[in-house]
């Protein structure tokens, strides 16, 4: 999240008015993650986070928003977005659609230990069991189609060794794309970061946030973006006992198969670089667009973990 759209006090008050949430106080723009426009929001009667998405039209943002009010009628604490005096929740903000919701509870985790990665493992496969009913699912926007049509246009910002790194991954996931399509899959978060989570002050999950990236998916590829972020350090190394917990905890809710956990290290690999490629656009769109808060994240950090995962093949 960050912030692309500037948005003055009064153009804030109006579009709260919409909604019977008190008398509008304040806002202020969040800097962590990188897609999209988001505000704090605090009124009279409590505290709001009100969300413009800058790269998503109006029926795409319908579409994965479904998810959210799904899993929030199931119990599970996301940001569902709330609707207004008309009974509309989807609404047009400075030409781009937005959505207003409830601030959840809880912290981030600046490092997270493995209680955490335990935590968020069994949450995770909540997820993926209390979506398992919801049709249709979203096709994934950033899996391996995009993958392959992307590459040719972002190797011009890579160097002669990146781009043979690049070449040299994306053959190998093409000829293990059997493994990916016979593994459990549905609905995956698809971007669980440990930005994307908060928790309590005992160290339980409290939200899932952002699932503006929810789409169908390997189940097992949705905890390799988890480990690859939560359990190890920015040089791709593992932190003791965090892969474990987070393997353990989702197996508490949902049991891994054998063929999943002898496919592990593919979905690493293949999470490793989902995210080079996505940090590298997101950089040159950032480039091209300057966010007013826009929050800088290193392409190389995603191929150092790749290198690092291939490199336990051997």
């Amino acid at each position: 999240m960050s912030v692309y759209t500037t948005l003055s006090h009064q153009d804030v008050a109006d579009f709260i008015a919409q909604f019977d949430l008190g008398t509008f106080v304040s806002h202020q723009g969040i800097a962590a993650g990188i897609e999209n426009t988001n505000y704090f929001v605090t009124t009279s009667t409590g505290e709001y986070v009100l969300t413009l998405f800058e790269h998503h039209h109006t029926d795409e943002v319908r579409d994965f928003v479904r998810l959210a009010r799904h899993l929030g009628r199931r119990g599970l604490n996301v940001p569902a977005p709330l609707i207004d005096h008309n009974d509309i929740w989807l609404h047009d903000l400075k030409h781009k659609p937005a959505i207003l919701c409830q601030r959840l509870s809880g912290s981030h985790i600046a490092d997270p230990r493995p209680q955490h990665c335990r935590a968020i493992g069994r949450a995770l496969a909540e997820l993926h069991l209390a979506a398992d009913d919801l049709h249709p699912r979203r096709a994934d926007s950033r899996g391996f189609d995009w993958w392959i049509n992307i590459s040719p246009e972002l190797k011009s910002d890579l160097s002669a060794e990146q781009q043979a790194i690049l070449d040299e991954e994306l053959a190998f996931q093409q000829a293990h794309r059997e493994q990916w399509l016979t593994l459990p899959h549905g609905w995956i978060h698809g971007d669980l970061f440990h930005d994307n989570a908060l928790f309590d002050a005992d160290g339980n999950a409290s939200a899932i946030l952002d699932l503006y990236n929810a789409c169908e998916g390997t189940f097992l590829y949705d905890l390799a973006i988890i480990a690859n972020d939560w359990c190890c350090n920015e040089q791709g190394e593992w932190k003791a006992g965090c892969a474990e917990a987070l393997q353990q905890g989702y197996s508490e809710v949902r049991e891994l198969t054998a063929d999943e956990l002898n496919n592990w290290n593919l979905m690493l690999r293949g999470a490793a670089l989902r995210f080079w490629l996505s940090r590298l656009l997101t950089r040159r769109i950032q480039q091209q667009t300057q966010g007013e808060m826009a929050l800088q994240k290193d392409p190389a950090e995603f191929m150092t973990k790749l290198l690092v995962r291939r490199s336990a093949e051997h």
